[in-house]
């Protein structure tokens, strides 16, 4: 059996409407969050607002944690062994995503995950919907609507309705890529993270899937790792800059994309960003 969810209001020290964000309401709320793999500390000390139904691009360096602050928002750090995450993490609703009783399963459905290679089960197209959805419990019939619903939204019904029964295996990388993306919508998460998801791609199919993306927009809350900074330029709404200092991973930099990629206040952000470091 499941542990059953926990819900806790937003920390009282942690305003709304923090500098991340301006007025902006925010769905992620992190506060204090430190990662370290066997004493390593990866990532310290963050603490900012994701805002809701934005999109809001993580852009540094490699090895400077921003892999590892994505997945501790919806505790894929958990299968990592030696890590420790500190801090706190809330979703608008209160949800506490670090609490230890916190029902991970549910977690995982409302704030999903693409990662930069595309990940299908090796089965059918239809079974890369079945599984899931299952899994969080919806009813066989239900299924086949959800899937073409979804199959739909990111452009590939048309392409795929007469072969769901064949492998998804043998779709090409970004026909994959909206696959994973549709699978991570048929859950109607709240959230959805990509991890570097056009670096994979040639750049016909990145055009398609970061088009994909920035239609999203409004409909729910984006949260992508990019080393594309004209990537992140076109398509975000506000801007995370990581950096290594003292030998961990921290951010030097957010706000509004616009004010972050044309007047970074910290020095190392502004030479990352003007393409002079990095």
């Amino acid at each position: 059996m499941n542990a059953p969810s926990i819900s806790l209001p937003f920390p009282a020290d942690v305003p709304a409407g923090s500098p991340a964000t301006g007025d902006a309401t925010a769905c992620l709320r992190v506060t204090g969050l430190t990662v370290q793999y066997r004493g390593f500390t990866a990532l310290r000390d963050i603490t900012i607002d994701i805002p809701e139904g934005e999109i809001t691009a993580l852009v540094g360096p490699s090895g400077c944690g921003k892999s590892s602050f994505l997945h501790s928002l919806n505790r894929l750090t958990d299968l990592v062994p030696g890590c420790r995450v500190t801090g706190s993490i809330h979703l608008a609703d209160g949800t506490e995503v670090t609490h230890p009783k916190a029902d991970v399963l549910t977690l995982r459905g409302r704030v999903g995950i693409v990662f930069q290679r595309p990940n299908p089960f090796p089965q059918s197209i239809r079974r890369n919907f079945e599984i899931p959805l299952r899994e969080h419990g919806w009813s066989k019939e239900d299924i086949p609507d959800r899937m073409e619903t979804v199959l739909r939204q990111v452009g590939l019904w048309n392409e795929v309705h007469d072969r769901l029964h064949k492998s998804a295996i043998a779709l090409s990388g970004g026909q994959l890529q909206r696959l994973c993306i549709a699978r991570a919508l048929a859950l109607e998460p709240a959230v959805i993270l990509f991890d570097e998801p056009c670096s994979a791609l040639d750049p016909l199919a990145s055009g398609v899937v970061e088009d994909l993306i920035h239609s999203l927009r409004g409909q729910l809350t984006i949260v992508i790792v990019t080393h594309n900074l004209a990537q992140a330029r076109r398509i975000a709404d506000h801007a995370a800059v990581f950096w290594v200092r003292d030998g961990a991973g921290t951010m030097v930099e957010h706000g509004p994309a616009a004010r972050v990629f044309s007047s970074p206040a910290d020095p190392d952000a502004g030479l990352y960003l003007s393409g002079a470091r990095g």
